[in-house]
């Protein structure tokens, strides 16, 4: 059975020179607003939630990564490129981006360059609060994989370490749509 969630896409994106600081660049917003999922996984383990943020990329980064997705996919939409960013304090044992979906897209290919053994989880959510792991993955870097992220998912971060992620963002075209046009991609 494929999995519905994610999977690791096998291509590569030339991120090299791409600017990932968050210092300068504009934030986008900062999310950590705790959403029923991660009030439902509260209930079953302890942990400290972390704040995501999103940055936008420099016009000519993004550009740039842009250029080297399909052109049938980008006939369908031009992603956002956004740059996340989720700093855990070192003094938290249990520390994650809780369990959330996505309130501005809904599909994301995420590439990795700065990977410290981070634990990515999707959920399924059921009537009445219960909450039920259905897969995973670590990433590792030079790793890019696609994202369902209208799905409950959650970051298991590594205390002390910062999470930096380049994102490519789907507002509107979902998982199986961009899942399908990059499967017919060479290898």
């Amino acid at each position: 059975m494929m999995n519905t969630y994610f999977i690791k896409l096998d291509m590569s994106m030339d991120t090299s020179g791409v600017f990932t600081d968050p210092a300068a660049l504009r934030c986008n917003g900062e999310y950590l607003r705790q959403q029923k999922y991660g009030v439902a996984l509260l209930r079953k383990k302890s942990f400290s939630s972390v704040p995501n943020r999103s940055y936008v990329a420099a016009d000519k980064d993004a550009e740039r990564l842009i250029a080297q997705l399909p052109q049938r996919l980008l006939n369908i939409e031009m992603p956002k490129v956004w740059v996340l960013d989720m700093q855990a304090p070192a003094h938290e044992p249990e520390v994650m981006l809780a369990p959330h979906v996505d309130g501005v897209r809904v599909t994301a290919i995420n590439i990795y360059s700065n990977t410290n053994g981070e634990r990515t989880c999707f959920y399924t959510y059921a009537a009445g609060g219960e909450i039920q792991e259905v897969g995973s993955f670590v990433a590792k870097d030079g790793d890019i994989w696609l994202m369902d992220v209208s799905k409950p998912h959650a970051v298991e971060l590594k205390p002390g370490k910062n999470r930096r992620v380049l994102t490519l963002s789907f507002i509107t075209t979902p998982f199986d749509v961009v899942r399908k046009v990059l499967s017919c991609l060479p290898s």
